[in-house]
């Protein structure tokens, strides 16, 4: 290969990965590799294999997120000093339901609660507990349960939580048949989630698990389509590992799920946040994609 093939295959894989396509960018390298040697293509291959050293085993998937969030939400200063000091008083969780009750995401959730009817209800990644907090406030009838894989966001979500019907459990979703009874759910949501884990399948069949027959799965995944007017510089994950893992569109959610009861799927267009993407990227298609269906 020349070096202008070997520039053309490089930026076809880093436009996959700023579309956080990891595996597909690896897929460009290799093939256009085919099977000889280039310095350059290895070194851009490395990299990728880098970034998702934290999918190679459970314990160094956790400690990754728990490293990511403690330094993000827990750094000691005045301003997790001022963040505690809201918590304490409520401030922080009245404003965040207030907030995110407008959300189209969390309309279209709480669309799904009131049409099924709904009354306990899993938080599969429940973060900070953002989600669990606003549909408990709004809906003191249903139970919510969260399951969330790091300590740092438990504790915040619980320290947040000021309802009687919302609780919090840390571990893994894979593990939630542990913490709470299995099949014993109406619904089930896990917003931002599907683009980290390490097996969508097991994450989905996991959650599956917890539902009733009949039961709702609602997911939020990046909707990430981009146009190159230029050249992209390499590929830099931020706190250095690829948080997104995978992207979706919206044939994929509807090949991988669109067999099962009920499926719908809504894009949810999002704010372009300059200075996000190199200046070379231009959006598409950008925000995410809400879809629903149900276990058989």
């Amino acid at each position: 290969m020349d070096p202008e093939e070997i520039e053309a295959v490089i930026q076809r894989a880093r436009l996959e990965l700023y579309r956080d396509n990891l595996s597909g960018a690896l897929e460009i390298l290799e093939r256009g590799r085919d099977g000889r040697a280039d310095d350059r293509l290895a070194q851009e291959m490395q990299g990728i294999r880098s970034c998702l050293a934290h999918l190679g085993s459970r314990d160094a998937y956790a400690r990754a997120y728990e490293d990511y969030y403690r330094e993000r939400k827990a750094r000691p200063g005045l301003k997790l000093l001022e963040r505690e000091i809201r918590t304490l008083f409520g401030r922080r969780t009245r404003r965040m339901v207030r907030r995110y009750a407008d959300y189209p995401e969390f309309r279209l959730l709480e669309r799904e609660v009131l049409a099924l009817g709904a009354t306990r209800v899993l938080d599969a990644g429940c973060g900070e507990g953002r989600v669990a907090l606003t549909l408990g406030a709004r809906h003191p009838g249903l139970r919510i349960e969260g399951v969330e894989v790091t300590e740092t966001n438990v504790r915040i979500a619980r320290r947040l939580n000021r309802f009687p019907n919302i609780a919090f459990h840390r571990g893994f979703i894979e593990d939630a048949a542990q913490l709470l009874p299995p099949g014993s759910f109406d619904l089930a949501y896990s917003f931002a989630v599907l683009e980290h884990v390490p097996d969508v399948d097991a994450t989905v069949g996991a959650i599956f698990a917890m539902l009733r027959p009949g039961g709702r799965l609602c997911v939020i995944v990046p909707m990430n389509e981009f146009s190159v007017t230029g050249p992209l510089p390499a590929y830099v994950p931020p706190d250095g590992i690829a948080g997104h893992v995978r992207v979706f569109t919206e044939a994929d959610l509807e090949k991988r799920f669109g067999r099962f009861p009920g499926f719908v799927v809504t894009r949810l267009p999002g704010a372009w946040r300059s200075g996000r993407y190199p200046d070379a990227i231009r959006p598409k298609e950008f925000g995410a994609y809400f879809a629903a269906f149900s276990r058989p």
